[in-house]
């Protein structure tokens, strides 16, 4: 009975083992971060690329394939605290490429030729200029942009009409009338606080600013004539109690909403605020100029210039994680997630602003006259009137510029609250300190 009992659990076991032998290998999960308001579409479009990869092979695609809804603006540092267990491709903001690739690099470039070309091809020339670093002494390409943004102004519509909203000066009358702010900024940073410093001379598009250009970290400017006319008729601008302004502690939703100020300068991911405070009376318009007086004219600048504000001009873009095994998997995924038909689907289901270069004029919905259209078109009209974010190329770029107080030393000019800053040579002197700080991260001695 014993040896009939042992033969009995030997046979058991051993059709145990062969069940679970013959059970086919559970696949791996190959994973992508995307942000939160595109997450169900990503994930839509890359089940029907399985699906479609599945109808045309003999064998199934060898993952599965999660997009996990991620915040952009953190993705890079939560990716960098644990490489290995990160993502195998993520997004983000163009600007973190130098924490991504400092030291030896946690991130893979792109090798596939067929993906470069069509990055070359889709892409306007100032983000081809920051989704590239150098490692080891070679230059790699290791973004691939697929959404862009830029800042823009809303606008109450029941005080304001597209006229007036062309110019500040416009804008400031009609404030004054109605004893309202003409404006209000989102926040007093470098980035939300960046229109007047970023802005060009109209007519030709002329800025004396250079920061990091070609990414070298002396090509930085921020002391010309014209940066010292624009940052007095800011000034005025702010100084004037029908002006510019920054946000109360009640916020700059309120404010608008409650009609105490005429606008907000602001991105797409205020939009949804912005809606909600000025529902129908919501309008979207490019930045507006702005007229050099002879109170603000210095140096070479002639009183009648006209400058046309300006934003940084970034992109969102894919990357993927060093020393993958799925490293051809991923560039294939990579080259449809970022063609121009993805982003035209990517625009019309989730208002992804595309980085596609000719968007504006073959993508069909931005042609539509509907306040999304709107979003869209004026963000790629201020491309022509800024500069992508230029701190990617190393690490402590985004440092310098952002977090060592210099915008500070520009608002505290904005504000002149006691009058330190109330002449051309004061305002030279405090630009002075900050573009030492741009440089070396430190205030001179």
């Amino acid at each position: 009975m014993k040896m009939k009992s042992f033969l009995l659990l030997a046979l058991l076991a051993i059709v145990a083992f062969v069940i679970v032998g013959c059970t086919p290998k559970e696949k791996a999960t190959l994973t992508i971060w995307v942000g939160a308001e595109s997450a169900d579409f990503y994930q839509l479009k890359m089940d029907e690329y399985v699906a479609e990869y599945n109808a045309n092979n003999d064998k199934e695609f060898p993952y599965i394939i999660d997009v996990v809804a991620s915040d952009t603006g953190s993705a890079a540092g939560r990716f960098l605290d644990d490489p290995d267990a990160g993502p195998d491709i993520f997004t983000v903001a163009h600007d973190n490429l130098g924490r991504l690739v400092a030291g030896s690099s946690a991130i893979a470039p792109i090798t596939l030729q067929p993906l470069l070309d069509q990055i070359n091809a889709d892409n306007p020339e100032g983000f081809l200029n920051v989704i590239k670093a150098t490692v080891g002494g070679t230059e790699y390409t290791f973004g691939v942009p697929y959404v862009a943004q830029s800042l823009i102004l809303y606008y109450n519509k029941q005080y304001l009409n597209e006229t007036q909203v062309q110019t500040w000066e416009g804008i400031w009358d009609v404030a004054k009338t109605e004893n309202k702010r003409a404006m209000v900024v989102t926040g007093t940073d470098g980035f939300n606080n960046s229109f007047l410093l970023l802005s060009r001379r109209a007519n030709d598009g002329f800025t004396s600013l250079r920061l990091y250009e070609n990414g070298v970290q002396e090509n930085t400017f921020g002391t010309g004539d014209d940066t010292i006319s624009v940052l007095k008729w800011g000034q005025r601008f702010f100084m004037d109690p029908n002006g510019g302004a920054q946000a109360s502690s009640s916020g700059w939703e309120v404010e608008l909403k409650d009609g105490l100020a005429l606008s907000v300068i602001g991105g797409a991911w205020h939009f949804n605020a912005a809606q909600s405070a000025l529902g129908s009376n919501l309008g979207i318009a490019v930045l507006p100029q702005f007229t050099i007086t002879a109170q603000d004219a210095y140096g070479t600048v002639t009183a009648g210039t006209v400058y046309q504000s300006g934003s940084f001009t970034d992109t969102k873009m894919f990357v993927m994680k060093k020393g993958s095994d799925k490293a051809d998997v991923l560039q294939q995924i990579l080259l449809y997630l970022s063609s121009k038909e993805m982003q035209e689907l990517s625009f019309n289901a989730a208002d992804n602003l595309p980085a596609y270069k000719n968007a504006a004029v073959e993508f069909a919905k931005m042609q539509e006259n509907t306040i999304e259209a709107a979003l869209a078109a004026a963000q790629v009209e201020m491309f022509a009137n800024g500069i992508p974010q230029p701190f990617g190329f190393q690490a402590r770029y985004n440092t310098y510029y952002y977090s060592k107080g210099a915008p500070d030393l520009i608002l505290a000019i904005l504000r002149n609250t006691t009058g330190e800053f109330s002449t051309f040579e004061q305002i030279k002197a405090q630009m002075t300190i900050v573009e030492t700080i741009w440089k070396t991260g430190n205030q001179p001695a």
